[in-house]
């Protein structure tokens, strides 16, 4: 399993989870340096979600990419060109399985109106990264990002819809925030017809 983004505490935390269950990892990061975790079944390399063909490059030979890429509001197209880059390197590189991962948030940091301007260029980003992602036929592919944001007329304030989604070719699925890792990896080896079968198998390698 190759992990772009695996610094960031979503990264790392999805990295340790991997390598919880046993699976072999290869973290590709933009610092090699920071990465502080050591485990046997952990390669770490460096590199970034840009390019398609050093994507392709780091990722060839493994069984599944994942790539973990938040969105900002001051630059909501970078999320949707790294979408673009690794979807395409993915598919050079000979591999079926691909996982990204956009904003992990399920509650406004501020429940005001400024803080729902300020969310709305995220939202719209994660929209554009799915319709890319439902447009691939050849990839077996998933997409965890977070709830849609609105406000609520009655009270004022500002609510999520739910949980994490995570949306793969056939199916979607709800995840919690707080176990978020743990349920992420468990939709996928357990619920979802088309990785349940995969994840077994990378195991067995």
């Amino acid at each position: 399993m190759a992990i772009f983004g695996a610094l960031g505490k979503t990264g790392n935390t999805i990295t340790t989870e991997a390598l919880k269950r046993k699976f072999k990892v290869t973290a590709i990061v933009y610092d090699v340096t920071k990465v502080s975790v050591r485990h046997p079944n952990l390669d770490v390399k460096w590199g970034h979600m840009i390019n398609p063909t050093d994507i392709k490059n780091l990722v060839k030979g493994h069984d599944f990419v994942v790539g973990i890429h938040e969105p900002l509001n001051t630059n909501p197209d970078e999320h949707i060109r790294s979408i673009q880059s690794v979807v395409e390197g993915t598919k050079n590189a000979g591999i079926k399985h691909l996982i990204l991962i956009g904003h992990p948030i399920n509650k406004p940091i501020e429940n005001t109106m400024e803080f729902y301007d300020l969310w709305k260029p995220i939202a719209k980003a994660q929209k554009e990264g799915l319709k890319i992602l439902k447009k691939e036929f050849s990839l077996n592919w998933g997409y965890v990002y977070s709830p849609e944001l609105e406000p609520d007329l009655r009270t004022g304030k500002l609510r999520f819809k739910g949980d994490m989604i995570l949306t793969t070719k056939r199916s979607e699925y709800r995840i919690p925030l707080n176990n978020y890792a743990s349920s992420f990896f468990n939709v996928m080896e357990e619920k979802d017809p088309i990785y349940k079968e995969e994840f077994e198998y990378s195991l067995l390698k």
